[in-house]
């Protein structure tokens, strides 16, 4: 037997529903979403399934990248990009929703979730795509059966289980744009017996980074129209160059470090600077910008190892045991631009001219003065990670002339440790500044300003991190008939586990006391906890094509307490061909660990200052000004589990023997949710609260009167100093949306033809946004930037004798941005900004196409190419992208070749 649809062990029926197997010689199957084996994988819940072969055909190198181009992926998910302490990581998160609200099962057990990711999700570059028989994907809620996470639906990897031979798989991809090139080899052997199975997979992936240098969308750029001396037009530059920042003393002004009017940034500080700019949102402000770009990378180099041992044995007629090990060895190198800094210098530095004639500019002396200072002489960041997950299960299933049952025990571990170069040392380049020596008239020791003069040792540190997550589960249960109803025996099954988890994630003692500059990804914490949980599932065949199943599962937490979610489905076959199919149920996610006791963690940013523009009377709502600043955020103890509900109605009509469709509609509310308040809103209820308190003339309150534990503090200028935030049980949503799927096949003269299509489209996308503690439901965003309304994938298949064409599309629907087009309403006739017209991102259309010719000897070669037409991302307005949603590599050629003995 296979355990397909874990949370617990898998059970069959009892010696009736046997009999009949054999009579009709009629396999019972396990699906995902339910623990009952069944005849059919239609049932009340819409399960997708993806096949080794669908993912090879697809063009796609890997695991995560097939699912991510997924249509039920609806709104993008994070893919590895760099400059990030997710850097090595890459999820699915189906519904639109959060990944922490999709649950993935490894042959029907938790996945380790990857403490990188706050031990909330699975690092799905782990699986190693040479191990996958299948793939199936539940659309539903389904925490009944699982319990925690399964909010929008599961990702079942089906591991291979009975292959018996030898197959050698090469394969490389070569984009026609710089970097990205990949490649990777992997052995599968597997030996059967009468009474067992062993398979053994091997895997090596290889891929190179791609630098934002090497695209031009990455690289620096004018937006249309704009002014090239101003930086608020300029995309991809950083304001942290070389900036003289003026404290009271010197009037709060913002400048370049040098004055001579034929010298440029470039000429002064290297090729790598921008400007002298202005900066239009403060007037009078000059600076030295900086291109990031040349060093820092979009995507990361990665080198990934894994292994799969698989066997089954019949102990005997009656008891079979299932062993798994699963390794895994991640080695991602993730290269950042260096480190952006302010340095305080309450000496101030003196106006004077330097031997090569460069006029530098005085910095007055104030405790508030200092210098915005790009660390490009230090070198870049390099933080090399390291992931290791160690996967174990054991595994009894057996059956009785009454029962069927299942026990099992799943280890899991998953440790990060990432080494971190090139940052800074908080303070210390304060200590380097040098003097001005008035015996020598000279100015003696480092004098930042100046580049020709060499910064000592002892700025640089280290950012290091540890992260290491484990996760015991103990499951067990049985299945058993109970009584016959007009449609058949009634069946249900009983079932109970149990499970630790832990987290210890922390970073060096610098880093934790928040003195390392240029660093990310704070410590998660240190904690853990046991989780105890009894669930049961009832089948009831009413009529004789009339099922109605009952599920619920009792999880009891002994940190936050126990909750108690159900399902009810039900599916009716009104023909034979036609099935009618619903189902409601609650589910819930509980805190992680990460959540409860993450550390304080400090993140840079642009922060909107309405508290600055409140202060100078402009209007808060309509705030322009934006600071790059710190965000201080940490975990919360009082946190409480999210929660949702979910409604399923769909039908399934096989229309001839070739074609058949599926339609679905779901809704799906999820309430309860845990956020991290972001710092705008946190500064913009501090200036609402200024405001409202201003009208009264009474004392302003501070922000953290609304929000506990959130803060914010400014600069003498007006800047923002810092926002501090923290996790609180504050948010909700609304989904509604329909999955459609289509497929036929066609026998011909010339060969066999299949078509395919899988659409989901989204009725509303609904979120709460809170204003002074006021939670309120925000408009639908379905179709707006970021959350495309429409995704839909097609393929097609050509097979003739032992040629086969496939292709595959991913479609992309246009969004509405929320940005006006500058010009589009015209004042002079009478038109506000509320007329104008709203920029329209761009749908994108991915086509992939694969040739395989089969050759003699039980072996075959394939060449392909993905992203034919080459198409870029979807800009916004501002020039930027999304790069959850669209392809960086550009159009990727590969081959790859199978031996098999």
């Amino acid at each position: 037997m296979t355990a397909l649809a874990g949370g617990s062990i898998m059970l069959t029926a009892v010696p009736l529903m046997v009999q009949a197997e054999q009579q009709d010689k009629v396999e019972r199957i396990e699906v995902t979403g339910s623990h009952i084996k069944r005849i059919d994988m239609e049932g009340a819940s819409p399960i997708t399934t993806i096949t080794a072969a669908d993912l090879e055909k697809s063009g796609f190198a890997t695991v995560g990248d097939a699912l991510r181009s997924s249509n039920l992926n609806a709104f993008g998910s994070w893919g590895g990009g760099s400059n990030n302490s997710w850097g090595s990581q890459a999820t699915v998160q189906l519904k639109g929703g959060s990944a922490f609200h999709t649950l993935t099962l490894l042959d029907g057990k938790r996945m380790a979730k990857s403490p990188v990711l706050d031990g909330g999700a699975a690092n799905i570059n782990t699986i190693p795509m040479a191990a996958v028989e299948r793939i199936e994907i539940l659309t539903d809620g389904a925490s009944a059966i699982y319990g925690t996470d399964a909010i929008a639906g599961v990702v079942n990897i089906i591991l291979k289980k009975d292959y018996e031979g030898i197959q050698l798989d090469a394969r490389m991809d070569r984009p026609t744009a710089e970097g990205g090139d990949s490649s990777n080899l992997s052995f599968t052997g597997g030996l059967d017996s009468d009474k067992g199975h062993l398979v053994l997979t091997l895997e090596h992936y290889e891929s190179q980074k791609i630098k934002q240098s090497d695209r031009w969308y990455t690289r620096p750029f004018l937006l249309e129209g704009g002014d090239a001396n101003d930086y608020q037009d300029w995309v991809n530059i950083s304001p942290t160059g070389r900036v003289l920042t003026q404290g009271d003393a010197g009037g709060w002004v913002y400048s370049a470090p040098f004055s001579n009017a034929d010298k440029s940034c470039a000429d002064v500080y290297g090729e790598q600077f921008l400007g002298v700019l202005n900066d239009s949102d403060y007037p009078g402000d000059t600076l030295c910008a900086y291109d990031y770009s040349r060093a820092a990378a979009i995507s990361v180099g990665q080198k990934r190892n894994n292994t799969l041992i698989h066997y089954t044995y019949e102990l005997s007629d009656d008891i079979e045991l299932t062993a798994r090990a699963f390794w895994a060895a991640n080695e991602t190198m993730d290269v950042s631009a260096p480190v952006p800094a302010a340095i305080s210098i309450p000496n101030g530095l003196p106006a004077y001219t330097t031997a090569e004639g460069l006029d530098l500019v005085e910095l007055v002396a104030d405790p508030d003065a200092g210098m915005n200072f790009r660390f490009d002489t230090a070198g870049n960041r390099v933080a090399e990670h390291h992931d290791n997950i160690f996967d174990y299960l054991l595994a009894l299933n057996g059956t009785t002339d009454y029962l069927s049952w299942d026990f099992s025990v799943n280890y899991n571990q998953y440790s990060n440790f990432t080494w971190g170069t090139g940052y800074q040392l908080k303070g210390a380049t304060t200590d380097l500044i040098g003097r001005w020596d008035s015996d020598s008239n000279s100015f003696v020791g480092w004098d930042p300003r100046d580049p020709h003069s060499p910064m000592p040792q002892g700025a640089t540190a280290n950012y290091d991190k540890r992260m290491n997550a484990t996760y015991l589960d103990v499951s067990g249960g049985a299945s058993f008939d109970l009584f016959e109803l007009p449609g058949g025996i009634s069946g249900m099954y009983l079932g109970a586990a149990y499970r630790e988890e832990s987290l210890d994630s922390k970073v060096t003692a610098l880093a934790e006391a928040g003195q390392i500059i240029g660093g990310n990804g704070g410590s998660g914490g240190e904690g853990e906890r046991d989780v105890k949980a009894a669930y049961f599932e009832l089948v009831l065949p009413l009529l004789d094509k009339l099922e109605l199943n009952l599920a619920g599962r009792y999880d009891d937490y002994s940190d936050f307490g126990g909750t108690f979610n159900p399902q009810v489905s039900v599916k009716y076959n009104v023909l034979d061909p036609l099935l009618l199919r619903a189902s409601w149920g609650n589910g819930f996610r509980a805190p992680t660990l990460s959540d409860l006791y993450q550390g304080t963690s400090e993140g840079f940013g642009y922060i909107t200052n309405y508290l600055n523009c409140y202060t100078e009377g402009e209007d808060i709502d309509t705030c322009g000004r934006r600071d790059y600043a710190p965000t201080r955020t940490g975990g919360n103890e009082a946190l409480q589990p999210e929660e949702s509900e979910s409604y399923n109605f769909g039908l399934v009509w096989d229309i001839t023997d070739q074609i058949n469709i599926s339609v679905d509609y779901w809704s799906l509310e999820t309430s309860n949710l845990i956020e991290t308040l972001d710092p705008d809103e946190i500064v913009k209820t501090q200036a609402k609260l200024w405001q409202a308190a201003d009208a009264l003339g009474v004392a302003r309150p501070e922000v953290g009167s609304v929000y506990a534990g959130a803060s914010l503090e400014q600069r003498g200028n007006g800047r923002i100093d810092n926002v501090v935030s923290r996790k609180v049980n504050v948010g909700l949503s609304e989904r509604e949306g329909m999955d459609v799927s289509m497929h036929a096949s066609w026998d011909t003269q010339v060969g066999e033809l299949k078509a395919g299509l899988s659409w989901s489209h989204y009725f509303k996308y609904k979120s709460t946004y809170v204003d002074s503690g006021v939670r309120i439901l925000g408009d639908n965003i379905a179709g707006r930037e970021g959350s495309p309304d429409d995704r839909a994938n097609v393929s097609l298949d050509y097979l003739v004798g032992n040629h086969s064409l496939s292709y595959f599309g991913n479609y992309i629907s246009a969004q509405t941005s929320w940005d006006l087009i500058e010009g589009s309403w015209d004042p002079d006739a009478g038109q506000t900004e509320d007329e104008g017209r709203l920029f329209e991102i761009d749908s994108v259309f991915y086509h992939n196409l694969t040739y395989t010719y089969s050759l003699p000897w039980n072996d075959s070669l394939s060449i392909g190419v993905t992203n034919l037409t080459d198409e870029e991302p979807s800009f916004k307005y501002d020039g930027t992208f999304d790069g959850d949603l669209y392809d960086i590599r550009g159009r990727t050629y590969w081959a790859s070749f199978r031996q098999a003995f």
